[in-house]
This record gives C-alpha cells, structure tokens and sequence, in this order.
C-alpha cells in the first residue's frame, strides 16, 4: 500500500514538473495579452527573480508543493530552480536549468542550456508584482 501511495504521489509531481515546462499552458504565440516588445521598456521589467508555489493533496491525505523560481537577468541569462516537496514523507528535490531569454514582440523566448535542451515561446504580461508566464502567475521575490 505505501508503495502505491508513494507512486502516487511521484506521479503528481512529476505531473506538475511537466505542467510548469509547457509551452501549451499559455495562449497562443501573439496572442493578446502578450507585453514584451524587442529591445522596449515593458522587456525590462521581466528582469528579476519571479516564483509560483502549487500546493497539493494526495488521494490519500498526503501533502506536496512545487515551487518554481525564474531568474531573468539583464544580460538576458535566466535560470529555473524546480523544487518538489513531500510534506508528508519529509522528501524533497530541487533541479536547476540555465537559459537564455529574448524579449519578442507579445512574448519571450526561452532557450535551454545544456544539459537540458529545447526553445520555448511563452506568452506573457507583467500587472504589478504578478508575471503572468504562459498565463501562470508568478509573484515577483527580488530585483
């Protein structure tokens, strides 16, 4: 039985990994709503630390979040720290991906750096502290 729960609980998270990785989760590329423009002021406020934290029960009572942090630097560096937790089993896990990022007219892209791979466009809109990143929000940490 506490295998299946354990399994459980992996493949949520594991779910939720792949749900924050998605370029399927925002509008589509250009679509409105969109606030970056090449090289413009509104690309500027992207720069800064950006987290959102997804908290969640198990079928069987256990308890989890996955918090993701982006870092977007002026140099148009960034980096993703992934961390996943189970409250229940004291267990947690932490990845890190480097990138590069690119302000585009109504959205960014954002490119892997080995050992990862792959090139996503997210749309994306900054209200406030809120960055809205392929329509999920983040609430601003840091400069």
């Amino acid at each position: 039985m506490r295998v299946t729960v354990r399994r459980s609980l992996v493949f949520a998270a594991a779910a939720l990994l792949v749900a924050c990785d998605s370029s399927r989760l925002g509008g589509p590329l250009g679509s409105a709503g969109g606030s970056g423009t090449a090289g413009g002021a509104s690309s500027s406020g992207l720069v800064g630390t950006w987290r959102r934290i997804l908290l969640f029960v198990a079928e069987d009572g256990s308890t989890g979040s996955n918090e993701t942090t982006w870092r977007f630097n002026a140099n148009l560096t960034a980096s993703r720290l992934t961390v996943t937790r189970n409250f229940t089993s004291g267990l947690s896990d932490a990845q890190v991906v480097e990138a590069l990022w690119e302000p585009l007219p109504q959205s960014v892209r954002i490119t892997y750096l080995p050992p990862s791979s792959g090139t996503f466009e997210f749309s994306y809109r900054i209200t406030a502290d809120t960055l809205f990143l392929a329509s999920q929000a983040y609430g601003r940490v840091g400069p």
